[in-house]
């Protein structure tokens, strides 16, 4: 499977339309729309708030040239009225990530959805096998919620993040293909979460010389480990009565494994 990167390069530039609006790559005269986006209370109130002067510089230089950059423009007046990207999701290697931004003025007429419904088709249409799609957004977000489930998108999964709860969307399919992938996409990216975290701090001898294969182990070093898997990816074990076992697995961040004695009383 092509990287995202790789795919966008392929198929970039493009010009989307609809019946009310034309999705064109961003162009350097499209730098008061960006400011005008970046720099609105409401437009911003789920996504940190404005941003600085010097943030604003940067993406007036940056959306230029990033294949997935699509300016929104209203047909009937020919005006930019927000931005739809594509691109590579920081979270999880090999998906894309949508985002979206719309003015005050175009909301409540239909326009964000029409856009973002434009950008899913063509992802899905122009980059078959490219790798899911997914657009993130704040659980409080209910207007950005109902656009996405307008168009067909369901939630798979919740994470937190700039500290607040975040809703994971990707467009429905084929169910049965989209579970088997996600749960493998989901368990990669906790998997990688929890290695960076590490247990390095807590590793004994016994676990330095766990085998990477579990089936070699004897029945007493299986009655060793906590059998409710509480200290696995270096979390600490938080069964405090009745708890015999006191063998605590990790991976340290080279992937070996590695553990930890813990007591009822420690």
């Amino acid at each position: 499977m092509e990287s995202v990167d790789t795919a966008l390069d392929r198929v970039w530039p493009a010009q989307l339309r609809t019946d009310r609006l034309h999705l064109r790559p961003v162009t350097r005269q499209d730098s008061h729309l960006v400011e005008e986006l970046l720099t609105d209370d409401r437009v911003r109130a789920y996504l940190g708030g404005p941003v600085t002067e010097d943030r604003v510089a940067t993406r007036q230089a940056a959306y230029p040239t990033t294949a997935g950059a699509f300016t929104v423009v209203r047909v009937a007046d020919q005006r930019p009225v927000g931005l739809v990207t594509i691109g590579a999701d920081h979270r999880c290697e090999g998906r894309a990530e949508l985002s979206y931004q719309l003015l005050p003025a175009a909301w409540g007429k239909g326009l964000g959805w029409e856009a973002v419904a434009a950008a899913v088709t063509w992802w899905t249409d122009a980059v078959p096998g490219a790798g899911p799609l997914v657009a993130v957004t704040q659980k409080a977000n209910t207007g950005s919620c109902r656009l996405l489930e307008a168009i067909g998108m369901t939630v798979v999964d919740e994470l937190d993040e700039h500290g607040a709860r975040q809703c994971v969307y990707t467009p429905a399919g084929d169910q049965a293909d989209s579970d088997l992938r996600w749960f493998r996409l989901l368990a990669e990216r906790r998997d990688s979460v929890e290695r960076r975290r590490g247990a390095q701090a807590r590793a004994t001898p016994a676990g330095q010389h766990l085998p990477d294969d579990f089936a070699t182990l004897t029945a007493e070093d299986l009655a060793r480990l906590c059998s409710a898997r509480h200290g696995a990816y270096g979390r600490i074990c938080a069964r405090m009565a009745g708890h015999t076992p006191d063998l605590h697995l990790g991976r340290a961040q080279d992937g070996a494994w590695i553990a930890w004695l813990t007591t009822a009383d420690a």
